[in-house]
């Protein structure tokens, strides 16, 4: 038996989210049909972190064992010729058997997309949260800048994140703005349950609320979901990128 890890990328739009459940498409389970089919065995496969109904992936990473006597490109083009269109392996790498996608990962990177214009697109459809009204992008910067470091996000998490803790450590959040879409992308540790999620629609409302930018520390502070905003749409964010220590690129690869 070998270890392998994939490169994941999909389009989250037509899944229930990661995890196998009654009812509904998932990630997962669409994976798992597909190397049962290719290894001819029931084959569990574990990814980096579960994300939810209608999040994208850019460099999900997943690991399974497996006995398999073909090569590691041919592995990728296998796998992309049964999987649905809507899931796609990118790269395909060899690993030791302590490799753990989850638990061996050291940092985790996210991006949000908002498409602010006064007008909807349909190229944005699913894919960035539609704003109509003005935000100014520094005051994103300004706001995102308080919640850099290790901290309790306790006021920034679904409730069932809570019972392993609520302190992460936020490495950075950068801010950009290109052609009517703001780009923000957070770097951690670890992130809560929809944490990420109801960042961006906190700073959004406190923005709409006429709230100075530090005011996001009292919320902070207040260790209590109810303190802050919304939790913004599923479809903007996007799981970009997972790192290891050390790297999957120590590894035979297949690109």
């Amino acid at each position: 038996m070998n270890r392998y890890a994939l490169l994941l990328q999909y389009d989250g739009t037509g899944f229930n989210g990661w995890q196998i459940q009654s009812g509904g498409r998932t990630i997962q389970d669409e994976l798992e049909k597909s190397v049962k089919i290719l290894t001819k065995k029931d084959v569990r496969v574990t990814a980096s972190g579960r994300t939810d109904a209608g999040v994208h992936a850019l460099g999900q990473i997943v690991h399974f064992d497996a006995d398999l006597s073909i090569p590691l490109d041919k592995l990728c083009i296998s796998l992309n010729g049964i999987l649905p269109q809507d899931i796609s392996v990118k790269n395909a790498y060899r690993v030791p058997d302590d490799f753990h996608s989850r638990f061996s990962a050291v940092k985790r990177e996210y991006l949000y997309l908002i498409y602010r214009y006064p007008l909807r697109t349909p190229f944005m459809r699913y894919r960035a949260m539609w704003i109509n009204h003005s935000i100014d992008i520094e005051y994103i910067r300004e706001a995102s800048y308080y919640l850099i470091g290790e901290k309790d996000f306790c006021s920034f998490c679904k409730k069932i994140s809570s019972e392993n803790g609520t302190i992460r450590r936020v490495e950075s959040i950068d801010v950009t703005e290109s052609d009517d879409v703001i780009r923000i992308r957070l770097r951690a540790n670890a992130f809560l349950h929809n944490m990420i999620r109801i960042i961006v629609g906190t700073i959004v409302q406190m923005y709409c609320e006429n709230r100075e930018p530090a005011f996001i520390n009292e919320i902070l502070d207040r260790k209590d979901r109810t303190y802050s905003g919304f939790t913004a749409p599923p479809y903007g964010l996007y799981l970009e990128e997972i790192t290891y220590n050390p790297s999957l690129n120590q590894y035979e690869s297949a690109f």
